[in-house]
């Protein structure tokens, strides 16, 4: 009883940790840059459920973001 028990609490636990770690990997804004000047023109917000419920735009930027380059 106390191994399936033990097991039960790994697997939540399992659950848990991957669950939060792919809520932040998902989470992580968009920033556009232009092509030609090379300049933030729009940031695309991602809310996670546990991580990242701020708003970002150009004037503030994340400090953790991926570049997608726009004309």
């Amino acid at each position: 009883m106390a191994k399936a028990l033990g097991y039960t609490v790994g697997f939540i636990l399992f659950f848990v940790v991957v669950f939060g770690m792919m809520d932040y990997a998902f989470s992580i804004p968009d920033v556009l840059v232009s092509y030609a000047s090379n300049e933030c023109v729009g940031v695309e917000n991602y809310p996670g459920i546990m991580f990242n419920t701020e708003t970002y735009s150009c004037e503030n930027m994340p400090s953790k973001f991926y570049h997608v380059y726009v004309k």
